[in-house]
């Protein structure tokens, strides 16, 4: 008997998946994207890499503000991918279900990746090839300099230990 398939879903990014080059690579050509926003949210840099030396981009709750990104329109076998790359089932990342803005003012319903509680550690600067491929994403999908600006001062003001 044929299984059904999953339907497609939308996968909010955030952080280094903003690469277009990186996502394609992990998880085949890219069929959608859109510009987004997630409402009461923001970016930090606290989750921990398997190294433990790095730390990669996260999501905290944060009222009144709002933080960017791409909803990428993902099968089943694509969130897979991403769940291996992410490290889902090692409980690096776990799912959640966010309600993304694309402009014009349409609500998607995602999925996004946040940090598991045992990879979250103090926030702090990420490496510059990190940050790069961030800012670099964010800037090829066209996100608001205002907000592309922003991130990169946060993430370089968190040297030396520095929490805004």
């Amino acid at each position: 008997m044929k299984r059904p398939t999953e339907p497609d879903r939308w996968y909010f990014a955030y952080g280094s998946n903003l690469a277009i080059d990186r996502k394609e690579r992990r998880t085949g050509t890219i069929r959608q994207a859109l510009r987004c926003r997630l409402p009461d949210c923001r970016v930090v840099f606290n989750k921990k890499a398997a190294s433990g030396i790095e730390v990669y981009a996260n999501i905290t709750p944060a009222r009144h503000e709002a933080m960017w990104g791409v909803a990428y329109l993902c099968d089943a076998s694509a969130i897979a991918a991403q769940d291996e790359y992410e490290g889902v089932a090692g409980g690096h990342y776990k799912h959640a279900k966010v309600s993304v803005i694309a402009d014009g003012s349409r609500t998607l319903h995602a999925l996004t990746y946040v940090a598991g509680s045992g990879f979250v550690v103090q926030e702090r600067q990420p490496s510059e090839a990190y940050l790069q491929t961030i800012l670099s994403g964010a800037r090829y999908h066209h996100l608001p300099e205002e907000y592309v600006r922003a991130l990169e001062q946060y993430a370089r003001s968190l040297a030396h230990g520095h929490v805004p």
